[in-house]
C-alpha cells in the first residue's frame, strides 16, 4: 500500500525542476495531480474491478458456506382442477354369490400442499472444513484487491514522473535551442560584417538543426508518455491537461532501511500479495480436510407436514348417473387430512467408483501447488527488496554525481564562452562544452527522477503505501 503514498515523492524531485509554463494552464485545460490520477486509475482499472467482483463472489461463497449449517426448507402445493376416472369394479352377488363387474365413472378436483425441510447433523466436518476455506479465499481476494490497487498506483506514479522528467527535459532542450538560434543570429550578423569566418556561421547552422531535432523528439516523447499516462487513468484523450508536480522530497531514507535482513523480514511481514498466497494456501488445505470428509457417513434430520383434499363432482355406474360422495369442503378437509413424519438418515457411500478419490488427490496437488507459489513469492520478495535497495543506494550516488557534473560542466561552459569570446577557444571547443552542459543537464534531472523513484520503488517492494490517502483525492 506504500506504492501510492511512496510514489508521489517521484514527482516531488521536478517542482523545482518543472517549467513555469507547465503549472499555468489554459482556460480550457484540466489540472492533474499524481494523487487524483492514483485515484482515477483505482476507480477505472478492469484489474481493479475485476479483482472487487472476484472479492464479492468470494463474498458470496462465505455465505452459502454458513448456510450449510442450517436447515433447508422446501415448500410443494398442487391443485387439480379436473380428474376423470373411468375402471371396471368387481362386486359379489349376495344372492348367488357370482362376481360381476360394474363400469364406475367418476369426475372431481384435489388438492395437496407439502412442506419438508432436512438438518445435516453430520458429514465428516466437510460443511465446518468448506466454512474455513470460504473464510480463507475470502481474506485472499482482499489481499489481492490491495495489492491490484498499490499495481495501479505504482504504475500511474512511473507515468506520471516521467511526463514531468519528460518535461524537464523538454524545457532543457527549448533553452538550448534558443541558446544556439541566438548564438546563430550573432555569427550572421558577424560573418554579414566580414568579423567572423563564414566556417563557423555554417557549423552553427548546422548545431541549430541538431539542437531543433532534439527539441522535437523531447516533444514527441513527451507527447507520448502523456498518452500513456491518461490511458492508464481512462481521461479524455481530447482534453487538454496541466500536470502539477508534488512538493519536493530528496530527503534520503533513514539508517534503518540499510538493514537488509529487516528490510526483508518486514517485506514478507507486510506484503498484500504474500498475505495472499498464504491465505490461500489455507483454503487449498481446508479444501482437503472437506475432501476427506467424504469419506465418512452422513447424518440427516429430516421432517415433512402435508395433507391433501378432494372431491367427487359426479359419479356413473354402467353410464347411469348416481349421487356423488358427500365429502367435506376444501379447506375441512386441508385442515383436518393432514400427515406429518421426523425421521434420522444414516448413509455411508462405501465405494463410488473412486469418485471421493480423485476429488482428495486434486485438492491435495492443489495444496501442493498453493504452497509451491508461495515459496516462489517469498524468493521474488527477497530478491525485490535486496535489488531495490541496492538501486537506491545507486541512484544517491549518481544524485550526489550528477550535482558535481552539472557544476563543473557550467562552470567549464562559462569559461570556454569567454575564451571564445575573446577569440582564446575555437566553435569546435564552444559547441563541444555547450553539448556538455546540455547532457550534464539531462543527467541531473535523470538522476533526481531515479533518486525519488527507486526511493519510492523500495516503499512499493516492501508493501507500505497507504491506499487510504486516494478514497477522497478525485473529488
Amino acid at each position: 500500500m506504500a506504492k501510492h503514498a511512496t510514489l508521489i515523492g517521484l514527482c516531488a524531485v521536478f517542482a523545482c525542476a518543472t517549467p513555469a509554463s507547465a503549472q499555468v494552464s489554459k482556460p480550457s485545460a484540466d489540472t492533474l495531480t499524481l494523487e487524483k490520477c492514483i485515484a482515477l486509475a483505482i476507480e477505472n482499472s478492469f484489474a481493479v474491478l475485476r479483482a472487487q467482483n472476484a472479492l464479492e463472489l468470494t463474498g458470496m461463497s462465505l455465505i452459502q458456506a454458513y448456510g450449510q449449517f442450517l436447515p433447508d426448507l422446501r415448500a410443494s402445493a398442487s391443485f387439480t382442477p379436473i380428474t376423470v376416472s373411468n375402471s371396471l369394479q368387481g362386486q359379489l352377488n349376495p344372492l348367488d354369490s357370482t362376481l360381476f363387474f360394474n363400469l364406475r365413472g367418476s369426475e372431481g378436483k384435489s388438492a395437496s400442499y407439502n412442506i419438508s425441510s432436512s438438518l445435516n447433523l453430520f458429514n465428516g466436518f466437510s460443511d465446518y472444513s468448506s466454512l474455513r476455506r470460504a473464510m480463507s479465499q475470502k481474506d485472499a481476494d482482499s489481499y489481492t484487491l490491495a495489492r491490484a490497487k498499490q499495481d495501479i498506483a505504482f504504475n500511474v506514479a512511473q507515468s506520471y514522473l516521467q511526463t514531468l522528467l519528460n518535461e524537464e527535459l523538454l524545457r532543457i532542450a527549448q533553452e538550448n535551442l534558443k541558446s544556439s538560434q541566438e548564438r546563430l543570429r550573432q555569427f550572421q550578423e558577424q560573418t554579414r560584417v566580414g568579423s567572423r569566418a563564414i566556417a563557423d556561421l555554417y557549423q552553427q547552422e548546422a548545431q541549430a538543426a541538431n539542437d531543433e531535432l532534439t527539441v522535437i523528439q523531447r516533444e514527441n516523447a513527451l507527447r507520448n508518455s502523456k498518452i500513456s499516462l491518461l490511458r492508464q487513468i481512462r481521461a479524455d484523450l481530447e482534453k487538454d491537461y496541466v500536470f502539477v508536480a508534488p512538493p519536493a522530497d530528496t530527503i534520503l531514507l533513514g539508517a534503518e532501511y540499510q538493514n537488509v535482513d529487516r528490510l526483508v523480514k518486514a517485506a514478507l511481514a507486510t506484503r498484500a500479495d504474500l498475505k495472499a498466497r498464504e491465505k490461500s494456501v489455507e483454503a487449498a488445505l481446508w479444501s482437503v480436510r472437506s475432501a476427506e470428509g467424504n469419506y465418512l457417513p452422513s447424518l440427516n434430520l429430516n421432517f415433512s407436514y402435508g395433507a391433501n383434499a378432494f372431491t367427487q363432482d359426479r359419479l356413473t355406474i354402467d353410464g347411469q348417473p348416481r349421487p356423488p360422495a358427500a365429502l367435506p369442503p376444501f379447506s375441512r378437509q386441508l385442515r383436518e387430512q393432514t400427515s406429518y413424519n421426523i425421521s434420522l438418515a444414516l448413509s455411508w457411500n462405501i465405494f463410488d467408483r473412486f469418485a471421493r478419490e480423485l476429488q482428495l488427490q486434486q485438492a491435495k496437488i492443489n495444496e501442493k501447488n498453493a504452497q509451491l507459489a508461495l515459496e516462489e513469492l517469498k524468493l521474488q520478495v527477497i530478491g525485490e527488496v535486496k535489488q531495490a535497495l541496492g538501486d537506491y543506494n545507486a541512484a544517491v550516488q549518481q544524485l550526489a554525481a550528477s550535482e558535481k557534473g552539472l557544476r563543473s560542466a557550467k562552470q567549464a561552459y562559462e569559461t570556454v564562452s569567454k575564451r571564445y569570446e575573446v577569440g582564446s577557444a575555437n566553435f569546435v571547443e564552444l559547441i563541444t562544452q555547450q553539448a556538455a552542459l546540455v547532457q550534464a543537464q539531462s543527467n541531473r534531472a535523470q538522476a533526481l527522477f531515479n533518486f525519488t523513484f527507486q526511493k519510492k520503488i523500495l516503499e512499493y517492494y516492501l508493501g507500505t503505501i497507504d491506499l487510504s490517502r486516494y478514497d477522497s483525492a478525485k473529488r
